[in-house]
């Protein structure tokens, strides 16, 4: 069965004001973001072109966790517009009750949850393990870009390397390196050389071209002599890229195989956003319901306090279950069942439902 007239019309009260709330804790997210990935370009931690694949790899990230609190804050701002123009009063003089308000909700709420677990489960944990590796390659990368020519600089740890000139794409000319080894002094020249990532082998390499690797101890005669058209040499610090990788990056088929009490605290609170996307729904109705004269935003503070300690509960909880010996699932889920009582109370106090003898219509 389609929806009603009624139910398009408060679908798109909740999408507009939806939309909008998104827009501005985005902007909010974003602009934080934004400030910290600036300083550390301008400290020279990061090159300033990967600032905003940074910005959208960890927007993706964090995307998950934002859309229940902006829903929230949307039901709550829409349906507070309702009742203090009085629409709600005049539904409710023409028998409407709770249940058709709660199909427009409900229609928005549904495809979200499933695009919160989704964002939570796969994509979310991708684009954090994918901003790790940007930001090693952008470490790395500044490394290389204090190499100047005709200046000695040292590179992954006791390489040493020089180079008569260098192009902007990386290109150098005319490189000399040198290294101490457990086998002796390694000494390189070469007519060409570039940074390589990935390529020879994994980790960060200077790949050298058309030159000789001289290998052998200063003052002694047994030097040995190598001729080669491309050589790698392998930089030992920074360490090549495979950055350690947190449990909320972890892809999910890693984290349900994994039977540590952290994994199992990890995948309740990936499955703990959708869920609190259908509990914030219901809990919108009876705190958005407000007098006439009262203000436009009166109820958007205590919507605020209540998604803040909502999401810190859960994480609270989950942490103290992983170092005691109470189960994860019994702990986050009596979160959430706490979380749906004060609902179940608050549609009973406040709109005076009364469950026995209540169905929708």
């Amino acid at each position: 069965m389609g929806l009603t007239r009624l139910s398009r019309y408060l679908l798109r009260e909740v999408l507009l004001a939806w939309l909008a709330v998104t827009v501005v804790l985005f902007v909010v997210l974003l602009t934080n973001r934004l400030v910290q990935f600036m300083a550390d370009a301008a400290s020279g931690d990061i090159p300033a072109e990967v600032i905003f694949t940074l910005l959208g790899l960890k927007a993706t990230a964090n995307l998950g966790v934002v859309l229940p609190g902006s829903f929230f804050l949307g039901v709550v701002l829409a349906l507070g517009r309702l009742y203090r123009d009085s629409e709600m009063t005049a539904m409710a003089g023409c028998g409407i009750g709770p249940w058709p308000i709660y199909r427009g909700i409900l229609a928005v709420a549904l495809p979200l949850a499933l695009l919160v677990g989704a964002l939570t489960l796969t994509l979310g944990p991708a684009a954090e393990r994918q901003a790790d590796r940007v930001v090693a390659n952008a470490e790395q990368t500044v490394q290389f870009r204090g190499l100047q020519p005709g200046r000695f600089l040292g590179l992954g740890g006791d390489t040493t390397v020089y180079v008569a000139t260098i192009t902007d794409e990386g290109r150098m000319s005319q490189v000399f390196a040198e290294r101490q080894t457990a086998d002796g002094r390694e000494i390189w020249v070469a007519t060409a050389g570039r940074r390589a990532v990935d390529e020879v082998a994994p980790g960060e390499f200077l790949v050298l071209s058309d030159g000789h690797r001289y290998r052998g101890e200063p003052g002694q005669s047994d030097w040995q002599l190598l001729a080669y058209d491309e050589y790698g040499v392998r930089l030992s610090e920074p360490d090549p890229i495979e950055p350690g990788v947190g449990l909320d990056a972890r892809p999910l088929g890693e984290v349900l195989d994994a039977a540590d009490p952290r994994a199992r605290a990890e995948l309740a609170q990936r499955l703990s956003y959708p869920l609190m996307v259908f509990v914030l729904a219901l809990g919108a109705l009876p705190l958005a319901r407000t007098g006439p004269r009262s203000g436009r935003y009166g109820r958007v503070v205590i919507a605020v306090l209540i998604f803040m300690i909502y999401f810190n509960l859960l994480i609270a909880v989950s942490d103290w279950a992983v170092r005691s010996a109470i189960p994860v699932w019994a702990g986050v889920g009596g979160v959430h069942l706490f979380a749906l009582a004060v609902v179940l109370a608050g549609l009973s106090v406040r709109l005076g439902i009364r469950w026995r003898g209540w169905a929708p219509q």
